[in-house]
């Protein structure tokens, strides 16, 4: 009897280790499939931990691709000098100015900080050579002379920007400024605001014309007589998306956090991105370029 005994414990161990690991497996394959289920959601959750809003939309069409809370009211930075290229061109188109015309930077310009190209009272420039400085290196001196010329006084500009606004039905949007830079509140000024769609919207108009693109997409290029180098704030967009060629980065630390309007052209099919709110300059990039080429790839769903 004892012996029989002993042979039945002895026989019980493997089967009882048997027993385990088959167990350990069913959870281990449990855990997996449940992840790989849960892996869209996730993803979707990462990527708009990245910014506050967005959206892609076929420039030809305006068809919303891809949008999260895109009428929520951002402060779009710099994006607003969009609208100060928007508005100059399309008058030089309509001839109601010539951009070979010379302009002559006043006080009220050179004293303009953040980006800029260091404009001195009494230089002068043309009209074009003020904005490439504009698209390209983000030159808020550049944008605040520009508006001078055209307007003859900025905040006369800033009307203009918002008559040009409702005409476009950017009904999210108000500017206070022509540069994006943070108001001045002790002095009662207030920010621009707008949304993602209606920065889209911009976007659309701004694309139908050859010029800005010429200067969005060029990354390095030089100001004033070749002394003065300009690098293209988009330039880490240009790089990493297949066809892009504009358009315009925006940032300021008081609220509106790191924006970007991207546009690529891929087998005739040009897209818009927008993200707006993100907390880095990386964070930016990688929600812009990764929102494109979702968007570029074929038969490919965002969340």
């Amino acid at each position: 009897m004892a012996l029989k005994s002993f042979w039945r414990k002895r026989n019980s161990v493997p089967l009882l280790a048997f027993s385990r690991i088959c167990l350990r497996a069913m959870a281990w394959a449990f855990f997996v499939l449940f992840s790989i289920a849960a892996m869209p959601a996730i993803a979707a959750s990462k990527l708009e931990d990245h910014f506050e809003s967005a959206v892609v939309l076929d420039a030809t069409t305006g068809e919303v691709l891809y949008s999260h809370q895109p009428h929520q009211k951002v402060i779009p930075a710099s994006l607003v000098k969009l609208m100060v290229a928007l508005i100059a061109v399309e008058r030089a188109q309509q001839g109601q100015l010539d951009l070979n015309e010379k302009h002559t930077v006043s006080a009220a310009a050179s004293r303009i900080g953040g980006h800029h190209v260091f404009l001195k009272q009494g230089e002068v420039f043309t009209l074009e050579e003020l904005l490439k400085a504009v698209i390209i290196a983000s030159a808020n001196d550049a944008a605040f002379a520009v508006a001078e010329h055209v307007g003859g006084t900025a905040d006369r500009f800033v009307t203009f920007m918002n008559q040009r606004a409702k005409q476009l039905n950017m009904r999210d949007t108000e500017f206070h400024n022509v540069h994006g830079l943070p108001p001045n509140k002790r002095k009662g000024q207030k920010d621009n605001i707008s949304s993602a769609y209606d920065l889209g919207v911009l976007a659309r108009h701004v694309t139908k014309y050859p010029l800005i693109l010429q200067w969005s997409s060029t990354r390095l290029d030089w100001f004033r007589d070749g002394t003065f180098q300009l690098l293209n704030t988009n330039h880490r967009f240009l790089r990493d998306v297949t066809g892009a060629d504009g358009l315009k980065t925006g940032y300021h630390p008081r609220g509106a956090g790191f924006n970007l309007v991207g546009t690529a052209v891929r087998d005739g099919r040009r897209l818009i991105t927008v993200v707006m709110g993100s907390p880095t300059s990386k964070d930016r990039l990688k929600a812009a370029t990764t929102l494109m080429e979702k968007q570029f790839t074929p038969k490919t769903t965002l969340p």
